[in-house]
């Protein structure tokens, strides 16, 4: 691509055909936010016959297999004219009849051992090793694996089963085949491209893809077996300007492709993500970073994948920009330009620290650099991880009102700071030991054959997923409200411990009654006090303490074979822990969302944007993986013109040259935003950044909404 094709790319529309689909995808998210459920009711009647058909002596893992199996034989398959992707499922709702089906598979179903828990979502296959290998090329290798001489009875069956799912596979591709090739004969318009997509899929059944088109066909094939036939909701497409880039680059080359149609084939990949997953989740996608030599990625596919992201402009996927500081100042500029479109993408990423994170974590340096957000901003290795993320959340503001609130009365702030760290130490300590339970009832109620036959190393091993064989296993967390904690332990030091305008005793009845003719009080708690997020030595001394405390005391743990590791982003859970937290110290009211990630408290900055980076990067991020988030907002003007586009830019370099793990950025006008309150019909489309991943303006719960509008918004001068 030339630089002046570069410089169009942004101006590329979505061809009439894929528009319509788009339409269809939009009225797909809006159909679910009114109860629409997706998740075929056939996968529950298939799960009921596959249970009641099994004998006692049938092996936990070939019953999985023999499930998944099933499940992809009898998946409903949905094609629809204009796909460039197919394969997604076909979602309605039951008869009578099959109602009455459903109630008797739900009895059996019960009889199953249930899940034992944990995360099983969040997945990331090994494309690379699939795109070479081909599906028959990795049954070729179970076969191998089976004639292995001395083979323990155990890996014979794990073998056996990651057979039968990899067959189920190779069954699904089938189908999806065969109803292309009966779409031929019945939609005269679009005959050769039925029967196109008709002979792909029977080639990429058994033969690994050897151009563009085949690679994003193969992939989304794949997700949708795993998504559906094995319950990993949430298979990210990943480092796609990585994975795909030599099918791209032969392809261009030959004559096959040109840029504009490998655009044309990306967005249809994204928007078949928004047909299979409703608003409030996360999927995501990401660009640039380095190889697996550490040698920047900066190719046409980086920028189609961005250009793409603006050009469908729905909620699924997000793409992220992992940023060093040898990413060439034209990927930077286009991704300002990207951003200023009020997309929300790209957000920016630290490739030096996550690959430093993940070194000191145990991954080698060949794979530290091929790193996920497996969804937000949670860490994973791909194509050879078994990482569980937000595992679970941490309300911190609400471990502080149980000790306000406990009837005790420390004599000093140092021992209301050690009953403090006491409770979080418990809490995160009991939160490990759970979940060190449930990775261990895994192993026997678990497994993942499909998953395995995707994951280094479980073919190499000989075991499962959920049995040690993925080549890195942990478990990470995520602590919420920092900020409200920083300001609510100020709060109490300024006023109780040092001036004693009140006791805690007191504090404590005031939050009770939610500030109930205290309103002096509150306002000079928000407006007199020191607040993390503006380049306070004293709030910002203390939230790295806490944020050091926390790391330290996740670190402490294991959960498996692997240490715990920390989080510091929310997702959603600001508002759902706001929602049950009564107020705070910080002057916060009972029910208003906690702070949406690890920057100050919403409103808070009041010192200007680089105060608020400098404070967010006194402390290390560097063991964070389980993700953290630094929520900025700017005015649309502000980033209308390149001097803008260029201070913001400059503003994302200071903050990840700091060590900032990962910040976001929403481009949109607090006016707009009231405006989309009062008429939502007309601002169906308005995407935000929420704390980690984006979603409908229109669709969050309305304390959400005032949390995104109560953010500071930084504007022109």
């Amino acid at each position: 691509m030339t630089e002046r094709e570069r410089q169009q790319i942004l101006s590329w529309e979505l061809t009439p055909e894929i528009k319509i689909l788009r339409e269809k995808a939009r009225e797909c998210q809006r159909l679910i936010q009114e109860g629409y459920y997706l998740r075929p009711f056939q996968l529950s009647l298939s799960d009921a016959q596959v249970w009641s058909n099994r004998s006692p002596e049938e092996d936990w893992l070939i019953w999985r297999a023999r499930r998944t199996a099933e499940r992809l034989r009898v998946l409903p398959i949905h094609l629809e004219p204009g796909e460039l992707i197919v394969g997604k499922p076909l979602f309605r709702q039951p008869t009578t009849a099959e109602k009455k089906l459903l109630k008797k598979a739900e009895k059996i179903l019960a009889t199953v051992p249930p899940f034992p828990g944990g995360d099983a979502g969040h997945f990331h296959p090994d494309y690379e090793t699939l795109f070479q290998a081909g599906i028959a090329g990795l049954g070729l290798k179970i076969v191998s694996c089976l004639e292995s001489p001395n083979l323990k009875a155990e890996r014979k069956v794990f073998y056996q089963a990651c057979q039968i799912a990899l067959k189920g596979l190779q069954v699904y591709i089938h189908r999806v085949a065969e109803v292309c090739h009966k779409l031929a004969g019945q939609d005269k318009k679009n005959v050769e491209s039925w029967q196109s997509l008709s002979q792909m899929c029977c080639y990429l059944a058994n033969s690994p893809p050897t151009t563009f088109h085949q690679a994003v066909q193969l992939l989304f094939l794949v997700t949708i077996s795993l998504w559906f036939g094995e319950d990993h909701g949430l298979t990210s497409p990943g480092r796609l300007d990585r994975i795909l880039w030599p099918f791209y680059q032969a392809d261009v080359k030959s004559g096959r492709l040109t840029p504009r149609s490998a655009f044309d084939l990306l967005c249809c990949l994204f928007i078949q993500y928004n047909r299979i997953l409703g608003p409030g989740s996360a999927v995501a996608a990401m660009v640039g970073g380095r190889d697996s030599q550490g040698k920047p990625i900066c190719n046409d596919l980086t920028f189609i994948c961005l250009a793409a992201r603006k050009a469908t402009g729905l909620v699924y996927p997000t793409v992220g920009l992992a940023w060093h500081r040898n990413l060439p100042k034209k990927l930077m500029d286009f991704s300002l330009k990207v951003l200023s479109t009020g997309v929300g993408d790209p957000a920016f990423f630290n490739d030096e620290l996550i690959v430093e994170g993940l070194r000191e974590n145990g991954v080698s340096r060949q794979d530290s650099f091929n790193y996920m957000n497996s969804t937000c901003v949670e860490i994973k290795i791909c194509g050879a991880s078994n990482i569980w993320v937000t595992a679970p959340y941490f309300n911190l503001p609400g471990a502080l009102l149980e000790i306000i609130c406990s009837g005790k009365s420390p004599a000093t702030f140092g021992a209301l700071k050690s009953l403090l760290r006491k409770n979080l130490s418990e809490k995160i300590a009991s939160a490990a030991s759970k979940l060190d339970e449930i990775w261990q009832r895994r192993s026997q109620t678990g497994c993942f054959p499909l998953a395995s036959c995707f994951i280094t190393d479980c073919l190499e091993r000989g075991l499962d997923f959920d049995r040690g064989g993925a080549k890195y296993n942990w478990v990470e967390n995520s602590f919420v409200g920092l900020g409200n904690l920083v300001d609510g332990l100020l709060a109490i030091k300024h006023l109780v411990y040092e001036k004693k305008v009140l006791s805690l005793d007191q504090f404590s009845r005031i939050l009770t009654a939610n500030y109930k003719g205290e309103e002096k009080l509150r306002q000079f708690i928000i407006s007199r006090l020191p607040h993390y997020g503006n380049d306070n030595d004293e709030a910002d001394r203390l939230a790295r303490q806490w944020a050091e405390f926390l790391i330290q005391e996740t670190e402490k743990c294991q959960v498996g074979p692997h240490r715990y590791v920390p989080g510091f982003f929310c997702w959603v859970m600001h508002e759902r822990f706001g929602r049950e937290t009564g107020a705070t110290p910080d002057g916060r009211l009972a029910g208003w969302p906690l702070a949406d990630g690890a920057g100050g408290c919403q409103g808070r900055e009041t010192k200007g944007p680089t105060a608020a980076v400098l404070s967010a990067t006194k402390w290390s991020h560097k063991k964070v993986l389980g993700g953290l988030v630094l929520n900025l907002k700017f005015s649309s003007g502000l980033l209308a013109t390149k001097q803008g586009q260029a201070a913001v830019g400059k503003l994302i370099e200071t903050y990840l040259s700091r060590g900032g793990f990962e910040v976001q950025i929403n481009v949109v006008n607090s006016k707009i935003l009231r405006q989309a309150q009062k008429h939502p019909e007309r601002y169906q489309d308005l995407l935000v950044r929420v704390a980690g991943y984006s979603d409908y303006f229109v669709h969050l719960p309305e304390k959400l909404q005032q949390e995104i509008i109560a953010r500071t918004e930084y504007r022109e001068g």
